[in-house]
């Protein structure tokens, strides 16, 4: 919904700052008043395009922000393009003197393209404008199928799983048939890599035992050295005295004085256990330094087999684990390569079943369809007879599409005549504005429980029409405000008398410049505005009892119809 609108050095309007609201928001003004501005204001912050001319007479550029109710379809689409998502959602756009626009979406720039297809998702704008669902052909898919049972959603949800498996297996057939020269290569580079990699029979943990085993090697005199000299320190040898004889004595001498106090029992129990652990140290050096071989061809080999790890690290991953996994890797391609003729001729036996399913499948969508679209086509033309148009044809052209989408095979068309012995045409073939707008009223009034978008605009749906069509119109119009914000511009007091809102739209002259005011009516400013617009200059009692009885029976209508939606 249109919450907040922001116009500046647009056209005539120097800055203005509009509330909406739920239901039927009228505009209304003189001839001139720049009622159209306002809408053009809206289109322009939509993506249409506009000329710098739009620019106010003395300005270097226009600004136009719009804010709307944000939607859960309308966040996900911001949140894809890395633009921060809330209940709220902020449209501006911006043009300068050299033509130049800029559009953000909640303080972010964006292209026209995501704003555009925002802005499809926010507004419905009928008149002369592009910003009209029902002239984009791919709509009415949607709108068909919306009208279909329960039962064929079932069926279309089938047809879509399907569809998308078989795209996938397609894929994984041209995958699989690529250029013969290349798969050949691939499978020769392949069988060399298995055999590199299964030759050297790789072990996880193998490299850093080598590694600890080469460092022992390479450094054994230094180790036993070092280690007999620590042994001859610690244990001594024949004339020499040592630690472990030192130790020997002095547990000895304590021996002789413990006896006249329990602490030296206890001095002399903790040098007895550092004597016997000691013992068992001298001991593990003992054997450690006599293990000691220096072995040069081991070091060699040792040496050879690192070479051949880190090679294979090189090409191939940067440990044992990364080697290994990437051996399984390379054996599955080869597998599957090996193996192509046999997958590809599985995947189109299925490719064929499942195709089989979804012609089995389409044809129940299509006879739907027709059903669903006689169905439609009635509604329609009921809704067009009651707005004026008693004479047009409404019809749903289905034909079949040379391939299958994930929607079908059928092609929808909206076709129309207002006249006997007219051809019927396409909606977007459909020449008065007034009479789109009127085509695409019935059309919102049969789809309006399941038409998604929320807010409705008419600029020209009252061109042509008066008296008994002009009630019909506005009848119509309250009725879809029980579902949909709208905004019309009109000049008929019938329309206007159905307003939950009304602003009335005014031209000044001041100091020489002309501006565009907007103000909201009050109850007894609605009567002076619908009694000028159906006397013009002169407004009399006449005409205020006249339009305080409209505004009084359209109140009644509107108790009579259901409450908001909203």
């Amino acid at each position: 919904m249109l919450l907040q609108l922001h116009i500046k050095n647009f056209a005539l309007i120097d800055d203005v700052n509009i509330d909406f609201y739920n239901g039927l928001n009228i505009l209304t003004g003189e001839t001139g008043a720049g009622k159209s501005i306002l809408i053009d204001s809206v289109n322009f912050v939509l993506g249409e395009k506009q000329s710098k001319d739009i620019i106010r007479t003395d300005e270097e550029s226009a600004y136009v922000e719009a804010v709307f109710e944000s939607s859960d379809e309308i966040n996900e689409i911001l949140n894809l393009n890395g633009i921060e998502s809330d209940d709220v959602l902020i449209i501006s756009r911006e043009i300068n003197l050299n033509g130049r626009t800029v559009s953000r979406i909640n303080n972010r720039t964006v292209t026209v393209n995501l704003l555009k297809q925002i802005s499809g998702l926010l507004i419905d704008i009928h008149g002369q404008h592009e910003h009209q669902s029902l002239l984009n052909e791919n709509s009415y898919i949607d709108i068909l199928d919306s009208f279909c049972t329960d039962g064929f959603k079932e069926v279309k949800n089938e047809f879509k799983d399907i569809y998308h498996k078989v795209k996938e297996i397609e894929k994984e057939i041209e995958k699989l048939e690529e250029n013969e020269e290349y798969k050949s290569k691939r499978m020769d580079l392949l069988k060399y890599q298995i055999q590199e990699i299964s030759e050297a029979g790789l072990k996880n943990g193998e490299d850093e035992e080598l590694i600890k085993r080469r460092n022992i090697l390479s450094n054994a005199e230094r180790i036993y050295s070092s280690l007999s000299l620590i042994y001859s320190e610690l244990y001594g040898g024949e004339n020499r005295e040592c630690a472990y004889d030192k130790i020997g004595t002095s547990i000895a001498n304590i021996e002789i004085v413990e006896k006249y106090d329990e602490k030296l029992k206890d001095i002399k129990s903790s040098m007895e256990d550092v004597y016997y652990k000691l013992e068992d140290i001298i001991d593990v050096i003992r054997d450690y330094k006599d293990s000691i071989e220096f072995d040069s061809e081991e070091l060699e080999r040792i040496e050879s087999r690192l070479d051949l790890i880190n090679n294979l690290k090189r090409k191939y991953g940067s440990n044992i684990e990364s080697i290994l996994s990437y051996l399984i890797k390379i054996k599955d391609e080869f597998s599957l390569i090996e193996r192509n003729e046999e997958i590809i001729e599985k995947y189109k036996e299925e490719l064929e079943r499942l195709n089989l399913k979804l012609y089995e499948l389409t044809d129940k969508i299509t006879d739907e369809r027709k059903q669903t679209a006689l169905k439609l086509e009635k509604l329609i033309e009921n809704e067009l007879k009651y707005l004026g148009m008693g004479k047009a044809l409404f019809k749903i052209v289905i034909d079949k599409k040379n391939k299958l989408t994930d929607n079908g095979i059928d092609d929808i068309l909206f076709t129309m005549t207002a006249n006997p012995g007219e051809p019927l045409k396409p909606l977007n073939k459909v020449a008065s504005g007034g009479e789109m707008s009127r085509i695409m009223l019935a059309i919102k009034t049969v789809i309006a429980d399941i038409d998604k978008i929320p807010t409705l605009i008419f600029d020209e749906i009252d061109t042509g029409i008066s008296g008994r069509t002009a009630q019909c119109v506005a009848e119509k119009m309250s009725e879809i405000s029980k579902s949909h914000q709208i905004l019309c511009v009109t000049h008929l007091p019938q329309i206007a008398s159905m307003a939950d809102i009304h602003f009335k739209i005014e031209k000044d002259v001041n100091k020489e410049k002309t501006f565009t005011k907007v103000y909201k009516l009050d109850d007894n400013e609605k009567i002076e505005e619908l009694s000028r617009m159906l006397s013009g200059a002169q407004v009399t009692n006449i005409t205020r009892s006249h339009a305080k009885e409209m505004i009084e029976l359209a109140q009644k209508f509107k108790k009579q119809t259901k409450k908001l939606k909203f």
